[in-house]
């Protein structure tokens, strides 16, 4: 369809919908394809874009004085029917298209709107875009078309896939459908789409693909078959198609065969609009539709101009409106003449171009829903723009070269193209056309969704939009207005696994899209308080995941509560134990002048049941949420109260052992170490060492309150931590200690006879202490938490009860309910007359007088019995009963006399009679100083002991049989201190010698030997070893044997110390003689050579063979002979320093002059040869001096490092022999030592290669060979120095060193200049000019 004009705009349109091809026979000119199936909608788009350039026709402003005119295409379908109706656009037809003389003119059309296909409009493009032939397509979606480096002309007025793409994202993530199929087209369009959905989808994460299929262009039943059953089985209720009209149709037909129900179908561009699938035979399975269409526009004039179409009735113009006549025919059911063969006979009408459009039920005018229309009328008008826009260009100021502009006459398709790109007008509905750099149009989409209404019709409603804006993309729904087709009247879910609700995370499933996943329950600890959780958040520390794990709780807390009813229980009973020791301690107050409370030494029992309260009342701290003052004070307390506790217990036991100790005879004295201020010092003290130690604890380590998770994961256990595990220990330890030492005595005392004695009672007090200490250990270990305060609570309270019980559960008994046994004897003087006259004052017991027993009258005469009562020849505990009255007798008088206002106490007080108390009696005891009538002082020191004096007595057996106790001397404390006198004329020895046996069990140790005592025995059983090397003892009967000082050893008879044996390499002795001879004989040597070697300086001998390095080289071996005097003597910090400097120096030194000299030797045969002269001028003298210079100065370098790092210095070692010292010098740095060694080794290694290579040169006077066979004896010497160096001991090692230093420089002096003084002195006739030039001779 073709309408002239000074400007021609191309159209593509889809007129029908399918092509036929004719068979290939290759035997005749094959015939066209025809167009079948002809398509209103399409012709109604080519009419739309006849109506825009008619309209823009008539459009005073835009384009005026320029008619617009058009040719348009039908593409039939297929892509070959439309890329030839492209070229001939582009090309144009022969009958009208005529290029100027010149080649040059206008195309046959500027622009071409569309074509409707992505795949149609690619191809197209490829080859048009080569000549930047504008194209506005309007329909073809493809993101491939956005590439402006391969579409540089492509335009298109209808958003790109990618846009739609991303808006169904949108739909989707709108709905939470996460779970969806895809379907596409099998061409550009749907390819594109697959990969564009599946990358977005992905970076959205708003969801996954079940599945992704194909639609196949044959219609292959199989395939479809294949595809639906797909849709079937598959859980994702949600189907996205991007595919066309034909496969829709195809695809449904399947669909409605298998009944395949219950999808949620969305549709794209090509088809949300497509009234084909409209029908009653499928609507059952696509109500409920959602698809996104094409923006929606208004046409005003459009339907007039549909309405005034007419068929050209002039058939043989091919040009005309054929396009007309195709449609006329197909609405009307006609044809226009001439008919078909056999048309009128079958009863067809004929067509006359008539007929009445208007009354004809057909969709071409249904103009409601206008949509890829309106896209074709924007096209238009964005090309009319452009060129109306370069029609107004200025020239001057055109966007061209040279700013030039375009012209009509001379336009080129390229120069347009620059116009539409820039376009930018308003439709007359209000929307906004332009297109950005890649050609797109701004996106903007309707959201369709498909109702089936009851009465059987289908209507399409428009339930929102999605848009490019400021903001972004943009989506806006309706939803009230959608309608679902499910029973639910709502959307359905689609996803692969149901969410998770919270308390849940996600699993992704192995081997499955990320959208199918486990619901896994978070652990415990852990919540997610949102759905789709990926990841469990674990709970702060105080609290702890709820039952539903949707939220944290606070964590349960757990310590020793006195709520609880373990609490009630312990408090309880830590109240009754303190109950219990006041009421014991009121009954011992109220009963304290009776012998049961005096005889058990009453003010330690007071202040045992103070400790015990204490130790009851102390329990409670161990109750109740721990503090910082709670956790320092509980164990502090407790183990001060313990310790109070028990160190009575031992005091009371000790005291027991004592009084015990001191009723046998001479056994007094031990009781002065246990008076009352003893008792209470050593209480005083024993406690103090527990308050030290858990100051000790609490400064350095303090227990402190703890939060503990580790038993219950859901719960906070408060608890004390005791900081430091030892301190911990050392306090319960020290308690055990006084425990079992308490145990120890009691048990020994336990037989005592005494009934008042308590040994027995603390025996078993104790046992049940110690027993629940070690109970309690293993048991405090295992407790969890509160558990282990409650088992140290009752610990405590069951040894408190245990001590309570069993120390004044017997006593109180007494007391209470047995007052006999608890009264002062008074007839202990009857119990005495009854023993000593065996008779019993009356009443008598039963059966006494039956018995023969008598009665005593008190009458008796004592005088006359046989008893000891009356012997006072040996009193002597007597006499101290004696002296002990007497001076509480002078205590009292002297206190009496006190004169008032001089008194001693406070206020100069004096004590009365009737206020005595019994501490101001004390006062005037420990004063006390009387004379007895026996001529003994009395008097007390500051312990309260007497002075001491005791008589020496001896047994003698008198020939008549009877026993005599003589008294043979005394012993005494006086002012030159404790004296003992003795008449040794006086005392009888009994043996055969008359005097006093020898009476020991080993013999004393003499000097040099000390005492081992023998294991099992005495101490005074002993050997006597001899001391080990080193040490010494100079007593007799010495202990230890002592270490003599670093610098001497023992003598033979390790009686005394003698000076070290000092060891070095020393002038004096033959190995250091033998070494300075060898070095001072090398040293006249070198000095005769270098006599000779002057004397004969201008023989041709000594000049042919390098004069001043031989000179340099003999100087430099005379050093290395007198280096090695340094390593000989007594080593100092400058003889260690300097031996390896100057060995190191001397040596490079000469090995550079060796290496200096090979090299020339080279240099000159070289120069020699045909061209070599010129490697001479780098081995002239300078040179040579230079060389040896620089490589003596890299070793000074050295040297002077390893001097100033870790320097050599000297060191006395006694690790070789420990009788002698080794003055050794250490190198101070291996790492020095080894780079001093091995860079004269490098040298001699370089220095012996170089004359190995010329050994074999021609000349009578090479000095090759013989530095090759010296520098083979010096590498020998030093590769054999290396293991003996480090195997040898003390001066050994520098022995080795001055040796090898001899060798090396013997070698040399021999190897290099014997041979030459032996032809100088002995050869003279070799030694000539003559001699030299006939090497040649002497060669050959």
């Amino acid at each position: 369809m073709h309408k002239p004009g000074d400007v021609v705009l191309g159209g593509l349109f889809e007129v029908h919908y399918t092509s036929v091809f004719p068979e290939r026979t290759f035997i005749s000119e094959p015939e066209q394809p025809r167009c079948k199936g002809f398509d209103t909608l399409g012709f109604r788009h080519a009419m739309t874009m006849a109506f825009a350039i008619d309209e823009i026709n008539k459009h005073s402003n835009l384009l005026p004085n320029v008619t617009l005119g058009y040719s348009l295409y039908d593409n039939c379908g297929a892509l070959i029917v439309g890329f030839r109706g492209a070229l001939s656009l582009a090309s144009g037809r022969e009958e009208q298209f005529l290029l100027e003389e010149n080649c040059l003119g206008t195309p046959p059309v500027l622009g071409i709107v569309g074509d409707h296909y992505s795949t149609f409009s690619i191809a197209i493009s490829n080859v048009l875009g080569l000549y930047r032939m504008p194209i506005v397509s309007y329909f073809a979606t493809c993101s491939c078309l956005s590439d402006r480096k391969r579409f540089p002309s492509f335009f298109r007025t209808i958003p790109s896939d990618a846009f739609q793409v991303r808006a169904m994202i949108q739909i989707l993530k709108h709905f939470g459908w996460s779970w969806v199929g895809l379907l596409v087209s099998d061409d550009d369009y749907g390819r594109h789409v697959a990969r564009s959905f599946q990358s977005d989808l992905a970076q959205s994460g708003g969801g996954c693909l079940a599945y992704l299929e194909v639609l196949p262009w044959d219609s292959d039943p199989n395939e479809l078959m294949r595809i639906v059953n797909l849709i079937k089985i598959s859980t994702a209720r949600v189907v996205i198609v991007f595919a066309h009209e034909i496969h829709m149709i195809q695809l449904m037909e399947e669909v409605a065969r298998q009944n395949v129900t219950g999808r949620q179908w969305m549709a794209s561009e090509t088809w949300t609009t497509a009234s084909v699938l409209q029908t009653p035979h499928l609507m059952p399975y696509l109500s409920s539709t959602l698809g996104i269409a094409i923006r929606r526009g208004e046409i005003p004039g459009l339907r007039d101009f549909l309405l005034q179409i007419r068929p050209d009735q002039h058939d043989d113009n091919i040009y005309g409106n054929n396009m007309v006549r195709q449609f006329w025919e197909y609405t009307f059911q006609c044809r226009f003449a001439p008919p078909p063969a056999g048309w009128v006979e079958a009863g067809g009408e004929l067509c006359t171009g008539q007929e009445d459009i208007e009354h004809v039920e057909t969709e071409f005018l249904d103009l409601s829903n206008l949509r890829p229309e309106y896209n074709v009328y924007k096209a238009v008008y964005a090309l009319a723009y452009a060129l109306d826009d370069m029609l107004r260009c200025v020239p001057g100021r055109g966007p061209f070269s040279g700013h030039s502009c375009a012209t009509l006459q001379r336009l080129e398709p390229w120069q347009l193209v620059h116009y539409v790109q820039n376009v930018n007008f308003t439709t007359p509905f209000g929307d906004q056309v332009s297109f950005d750099e890649n050609g797109d149009v701004l996106p903007r989409y309707d959201i369709m969704n498909w109702l089936w209404l009851p009465d059987g019709r289908t209507k399409v409603q428009n339930v929102g939009e999605v848009k490019e804006s400021a903001k972004g993309e943009e989506l806006i729904l309706d939803e009230d207005k959608i309608f679902w087709s499910f029973e639910s009247r709502k959307p359905q879910q689609s996803v692969c696994s149901e969410s998770c609700p919270p308390g849940t995370r996600m699993a992704r499933k192995k081997g499955e899209p990320e959208c199918c996943f486990d619901c896994i329950p978070c652990s415990e600890g852990k919540i997610s308080n949102k759905t789709d959780s990926m990841e469990c958040t674990s709970c702060p520390e105080d609290f702890w995941s709820s039952p539903q794990r949707d939220h944290c709780v606070p964590k349960k807390t757990e310590f020793l509560s006195y709520y609880e009813p373990l609490g009630i229980f312990l408090t309880t009973t830590s109240l009754l134990g303190t109950f219990i020791c006041a009421v014991v301690l009121v009954i011992f107050t109220y009963h304290r002048s009776t012998p049961m409370v005096r005889a058990n030494n009453s003010e330690l029992s007071f202040l045992l049941l103070v400790s015990l309260k204490l130790c009851f009342l102390c329990s409670l701290l161990f109750m109740g949420r721990p503090s910082l003052w709670t956790c320092q004070l509980r164990h502090a307390a407790f183990g001060i109260s313990f310790v109070l506790c028990v160190s009575c217990i031992l005091v009371k036991t000790m005291v027991v052992l004592a009084v015990f100790k001191a009723s046998k005879p001479g056994g007094g004295a031990s009781l002065k170490w246990f008076g009352a201020v003893q008792q209470r010092g050593t209480v005083l003290a024993l406690t103090c060492i527990q308050a030290a130690i858990c100051t000790a604890w609490i400064v350095s380590a303090s227990p402190a309150p703890h939060k503990n998770t580790q038993y219950h994961n859901d719960k906070i256990v408060y608890e004390c931590v005791v900081g430091s595990t030892v301190g911990f220990a050392v306090l319960m330890g020290y308690i055990g200690l006084l425990a079992i030492l308490s145990f120890l005595l009691a048990f020994l005392a336990r037989n005592l006879p005494d009934n008042f004695n308590e040994a027995k009672l603390i025996t078993f007090s104790m046992l049940i202490f110690c027993a629940v200490w070690v109970a309690f250990v293993p048991a405090y270990i295992n407790s969890p938490g509160k558990y282990a305060d409650a088992v140290e609570v009752f610990a405590i309270l069951a040894s408190s009860f245990g001590l309570l019980v069993a120390l004044f559960g017997p006593k109180c008994y007494t007391i209470l309910q047995f007052n006999l046994t608890n009264c002062s004897k008074v007839a202990r003087v009857r119990q005495f007359w009854e023993y000593t006259f065996q008779c019993r004052f009356a009443p008598p017991p039963a059966g006494w007088v039956e018995a023969g027993g008598e009665l005593c009258t008190g009458q008796e005469d004592i005088e006359h019995v046989e008893t000891e009562f009356l012997d006072l020849s040996n009193l002597r505990p007597e006499y101290n009963v004696y002296k002990a009255v007497y001076a509480l007798a002078y205590a009292l008088d002297d206190m009496l006399r006190c004169v008032p206002g001089r008194g001693p106490f406070s206020g100069h007080s004096c004590a009365t009679l009737q206020r005595l108390e019994p501490w101001q009696l004390v006062h005037y005891v420990q004063n006390v100083n009387f004379t007895t009538p026996f001529g003994d002082q009395v008097s007390f020191d500051e312990n309260g002991d007497v002075l001491p004096r005791y008589d020496i007595m001896n047994w003698l057996w008198l020939p008549d049989g009877r026993t005599k106790v003589q008294n043979v001397g005394e012993v005494k404390e006086s002012a030159k201190g404790e004296e003992l006198i003795l008449d040794e004329d006086k005392i009888f020895w009994s043996f055969e010698s008359r005097k006093p046996q020898q009476s020991v069990c080993s013999e004393s140790c003499p000097p040099g030997t000390r005492m081992a005592r023998k294991k099992g025995e005495p101490e005074c059983c002993f050997d006597c070893i001899p001391c080990s090397e080193g040490k010494i003892s100079n007593k007799t009967d010495s202990m230890e044997c002592t270490s003599c000082p670093e610098d001497f050893w023992s003598s033979p008879q390790r009686d005394h110390c003698v000076p070290k044996k000092t060891e070095f390499l020393s002038y004096y002795e033959p190995l250091g003689i033998c070494l300075t001879t060898t070095s001072l004989l090398g040293t006249i040597i070198c000095a005769v050579v270098l006599v000779i070697f002057t004397y004969h300086r201008s023989t041709p001998m000594v000049r042919a063979n390098n004069s001043e390095l031989s000179f340099l080289l003999l100087v430099s071996l005379k050093l290395c002979f007198l280096c090695s005097l340094l390593f000989m003597g007594r080593p100092s910090l400058w003889t260690c320093q300097l031996r390896h400097v100057a060995f190191g120096i001397s040596f490079v030194l000469c090995v550079s002059c060796i290496l200096v000299k090979t090299m020339v030797v080279l240099a000159v045969f070289k120069a020699s040869k045909p061209g070599g002269g010129s490697s001479l001028k780098w081995f002239g003298a300078v040179q040579q001096r230079g060389t040896v210079l620089a490589l003596t100065c890299i070793q000074a370098a050295i040297c002077t490092a390893w001097i100033v790092s870790a320097s050599p210095a000297p060191h006395k070692n006694t690790q070789y022999y420990n009788d002698k010292i080794f003055y050794e010098c250490v190198v101070g740095s291996t790492v020095g030592f080894a780079v001093l060694m091995g860079y004269i080794g490098l040298l001699a290694i370089l220095s012996f290669l170089l004359a190995f290579l010329a050994r074999n040169l021609p000349d009578n006077f090479n000095e090759a060979k013989l530095i090759t066979f010296s520098m083979l004896i010096f590498c020998a010497v030093w590769v054999a120095f290396v293991p003996a160096y480090i195997n040898s001991p003390g001066k050994y090692a520098d022995a080795v060193e001055v040796f090898a230093i001899l060798a090396s420089s013997f070698g040399l002096l021999v190897a290099l200049f014997g041979p030459k003084c032996y032809t100088i002195l002995l050869r003279p006739e070799r030694n000539t000019k003559k001699a030299i030039m006939g090497r040649g001779t002497t060669n050959s």
